[in-house]
């Protein structure tokens, strides 16, 4: 039974990356002056985990958007982003977006991809459970990755339309689960962190492969990939090992920051937007 469970958590995140393996390139950003900044998307673009909720969108004062604010020369006009947004909430979030922007980030894509129940069937299956949830949801969010591609394409276009003299920086979404200590008592662990973090990289590659026809439009996009940033600093499944201080892992004490980047994770997501920007 466990060597069937491996070989299918393997085949899932091999899948992942077969998809991450076909993604479109990332196009060039051009620098900036002064950048006048609109943020949109879910509860990554929000900040949520960052800090205390401010809203019902769960912004906080730490999130990338507010930490872009205190960079040289980068004013924050809105933060749109709001937990739980979709790519179809987000076109709702277009109306904070006009000429006068020549900076927006955005990031969003989780929400279509049910990646919460994943990470709550997996916790379970990490924890002792029954895998066959857990496969299930990855299978499913990986098989649905593709779809977002024209949609999300789709929003970025009308970002470009609404903002013609915007550089649009869409960020990727971070591993969530750190490798376990490479012992052979951890090998089934192993697999189901690797398939996890591979419908994360499903995700990835379709936002990727949404840049590309975006661009192709006359959209001046870039997509910033996390994954190499926050490497090493995801959230540790084995127990005694202690977890960096990334992600939020608090699920009674802190519900709202539960597994969303912390502060310190999103100054990762900060560094990479401004090199991005080439600041």
């Amino acid at each position: 039974m466990k060597r069937r469970i491996l070989a299918a958590l393997a085949a899932v995140a091999l899948g992942a990356v077969v998809l991450v393996a076909g993604a479109a390139g990332p196009a060039t950003a051009s620098p900036l002056l002064v950048a006048k900044h609109v943020a949109l998307g879910d509860s990554i673009a929000a900040g949520q985990g960052g800090g205390v909720p401010l809203d019902a969108c769960a912004r906080t004062d730490g999130g990338y958007a507010a930490q872009l604010d205190q960079a040289p020369k980068f004013n924050l006009l809105r933060n749109a982003g709001c937990s739980g947004a979709t790519i179809a909430d987000t076109m709702a979030q277009l109306e904070q977006v006009n000429r006068g922007t020549n900076v927006v980030t955005l990031t969003v894509g989780a929400n279509d991809l049910d990646l919460d129940q994943v990470y709550a069937a997996c916790a379970a299956a990490a924890a002792g459970g029954d895998p066959a949830p857990c496969l299930a949801a990855i299978q499913m969010a990986v098989g649905s990755a593709p779809g977002i591609v024209m949609p999300l394409s789709s929003l970025i276009g009308s970002v470009a339309q609404r903002s013609p003299n915007a550089t649009i920086v869409v960020t990727g979404y971070p591993h969530l689960l750190a490798a376990p200590p490479g012992a052979p008592q951890f090998a089934q662990l192993a697999a189901l962190v690797a398939a996890v973090n591979g419908a994360t990289d499903a995700l990835n590659a379709a936002i990727q492969g949404a840049v590309g026809p975006a661009a192709a439009g006359g959209a001046n996009v870039v997509f910033a990939d996390v994954v190499g940033p926050v490497d090493g600093h995801g959230v540790q499944l084995v127990p005694g090992v202690p977890s960096d201080p990334w992600f939020g892992l608090d699920p009674v004490g802190d519900p709202a920051g539960y597994l969303h980047p912390t502060y310190a994770g999103y100054t990762a997501y900060t560094d990479v937007i401004l090199d991005a920007l080439g600041r």
